[in-house]
């Protein structure tokens, strides 16, 4: 079932490793061809490879830009700024943000700039505007993810317990899987310590008391926030001495206890706060928040208005404006989308550990609901948290995709890649571990 190469969508990480991959193509056509110099389907697909999308997905979402920009009210002509430029431009246009912020100085803007200034002056201000909008901008509508999250903080002042709200749940969720793996951990070493009748006699009562203290503490979580809390600190009951005995079990289960002591005090410093207190510290917090998420989002604005005159997009305006010529507003694919999807054979991306959660929807919309995408990825590499990279993308289909030999007929699927050519077994052994 032979196909044109240039019906293949090629995404590589980097400028470099693209040219790289067509070069590598080329000289196996050419191989090739010179077995068979007159094969006139490898010499259509040597001409074709010049002009096969293999590139970044900024490259491409730049090509399909250009291609589609009196759809998007964008001049085809448009420039993409480098990281330099669009800081030097973005540092321009928040301070004329600012400026305007200033003259009105109303009062929610007062408590965000006494927060932020502590005294002395208000320099990290601007520096949170812009850590914020980089976070904002890697969700596919950011308006309605800055609304969704002040809905959530607002909405605080009706809730009891701090579980109730989604930051008291994620950190009692954390908790629960600390305490499970402690609790689990633990009991083994407490095993261990029983086994031994010397060590059982200096050790034994203080380990069961722990383990006790982990059971309590792990069931006080279901009943949310102070009660939780209530079940802290764990007891560590003092080791009686072991005079004259030794080995191997001994710092075993001393180990274990030293690092659950650690882990658990850590633990604990986060339930330092009643729910009531943490409640009001939530309310304390709207107002200043509430002027950042607009302060940012006016900035957001000024910001597309000054590249707009300078006919220029930064790397994430080519992510979005892709993501609304391929998609509706609930992320469909759009007619455009399916248009242009009909264009490709097979889509094939690599290194999707790092892929964010707007070229998960873009590749998506690519290729029929990922009908045709082949992805390869290793979240071990996930290096690029920092550019908003978002690994769970990746582990989630890994989590959800059969085995190849498990699959039915287009249900997805996963393939393991687990032969290393460039490492040697200890250093896989260690890194695995």
């Amino acid at each position: 079932n032979p196909k044109d190469i240039d019906k293949f969508l090629v995404i590589t990480y980097t400028k470099a490793a693209a040219a790289e991959l067509r070069s590598r193509i080329l000289d196996e056509i050419n191989e090739l061809l010179a077995e068979e110099p007159e094969n006139r389907a490898l010499a259509r697909q040597s001409a074709l490879v010049y002009k096969a999308p293999i590139s970044t997905i900024h490259s491409f979402c730049s090509s399909l830009l250009r291609e589609n920009a009196q759809l998007l009210g964008i001049s085809p002509e448009f420039r993409v700024m480098e990281d330099e430029e669009s800081g030097t431009v973005k540092h321009r246009v928040l301070s004329g943000v600012l400026d305007d912020w200033y003259e009105r100085m109303e009062e929610d803007f007062m408590q965000l700039v006494d927060t932020m200034a502590a005294g002395r002056d208000d320099q990290k201000l601007p520096l949170l505007v812009l850590d914020l909008y980089t976070k904002l901008k890697s969700h596919p509508n950011p308006e309605k993810w800055a609304a969704g999250r002040l809905a959530e903080l607002e909405t605080c002042g009706g809730c009891r317990d701090a579980a109730e709200t989604s930051w008291g749940r994620s950190i009692l969720d954390y908790a629960k899987s600390c305490a499970g793996y402690w609790l689990e951990t633990f009991s083994r070493a407490e095993r261990m310590v029983y086994e031994d009748e010397i060590i059982a006699r200096a050790y034994g009562e203080s380990f069961s008391g722990t383990r006790a203290s982990l059971e309590s503490f792990n069931k006080a979580l279901e009943g949310g926030w102070d009660k939780a809390r209530a079940a802290l600190p764990i007891e560590f009951p003092r080791l009686k001495p072991l005079r004259g005995y030794s080995g191997p079990e001994v710092d075993e289960v001393k180990r274990v206890r030293e690092l659950c002591k650690k882990a658990m005090e850590k633990l604990a410093e986060i339930f330092d706060c009643s729910s009531a207190e943490l409640m009001e510290d939530m309310a304390a917090v709207l107002p200043p928040v509430r002027a950042l998420f607009s302060l940012t989002l006016d900035f957001d604005r000024a910001y597309s208005e000054e590249k707009a005159r300078l006919r220029a997009l930064d790397f994430s305006d080519l992510e979005h404006l892709a993501i609304k010529l391929l998609t509706d507003e609930s992320f469909a694919p759009s007619e455009k989308g399916v248009e242009i999807s009909e264009r490709f054979e097979e889509i094939m991306v690599d290194e999707y550990q790092d892929a964010n959660e707007i070229q998960d929807i873009l590749f998506s919309a690519l290729s029929r609901g990922g009908r045709n995408l082949f992805m390869v990825g290793d979240v071990k590499q996930s290096i690029y948290r920092f550019r908003l990279a978002d690994p769970t993308i990746f582990l989630r289909k890994y989590a959800a995709f059969k085995d190849l030999k498990g699959a039915k007929e287009g249900e997805p699927r996963k393939v393991v890649l687990r032969e290393n050519f460039r490492s040697r077994q200890n250093v896989l052994d260690a890194v695995n571990f």
